[in-house]
């Protein structure tokens, strides 16, 4: 959803000429990126619902991801992983394009993850302590296209690929008063820790 008025994109805000002051701003997003999500999926506007941070269960490991959301249409729910690697490898994942993109997390956590897309079956997932049945897997990516998005649907199974970048379209179109505290509260914090460094 958009109010037609022009937005930054996420290579305005992360790909400028000033390789050191685009380095910054993503490690100061990463530390409060997933608040978007959260805050995105509580508004009843928003596609899905935040039900909490899942955990996936094959004993004896377990590996926390970052959300489980559930879909307003019809109530099937999704753990969810973000990845937001904004000015990373030069800016070769700010946008993502196609599924190989996803390749260099080899992680056992990322990999669970994708199993989830496969066969949503394939680990326990509990929410606190409660087991949840879950459909499938969603990828929260910083930018995307659409071509990126279909891609990484097809090759890895996923339910949905959503955008942080379209997350804040959507939050500014929305005029949605938590963000707005959010970011309000974020930049007092952050004027008060430079003001006192000078």
């Amino acid at each position: 959803m958009d109010d037609g008025s022009a937005h930054p994109t996420f290579e305005d805000v992360f790909r400028t000429p000033d390789v050191a002051q685009d380095n910054f701003r993503a490690r100061l997003f990463g530390m409060f990126s997933e608040d978007i999500v959260r805050t995105w999926a509580s508004n009843e506007r928003a596609p899905y619902r935040y039900l909490g941070r899942p955990t996936l269960w094959t004993a004896p490991a377990y590996f926390t991801l970052d959300f489980l959301l559930e879909r307003r249409a019809d109530g099937l729910r999704f753990v969810a992983e973000q990845k937001a690697e904004l000015a990373w490898e030069g800016y070769r994942y700010l946008r993502l394009v196609a599924a190989d993109q996803l390749d260099h997390h080899r992680g056992t956590a990322f990999t669970w993850f994708l199993d989830m897309a496969r066969d949503p079956t394939s680990h326990v997932v509990r929410v606190g302590a409660k087991p949840v049945e879950v459909h499938g897997a969603i990828l929260v990516w910083g930018a995307t296209t659409a071509e990126g998005c279909a891609s990484a649907v097809a090759v890895h199974g996923l339910a949905d690929v959503l955008s942080l970048e379209e997350m804040l379209v959507d939050l500014r179109a929305w005029r949605d008063p938590v963000w707005r505290d959010r970011v309000d509260l974020l930049r007092r914090w952050s004027a008060g820790l430079f003001d006192a460094l000078v």
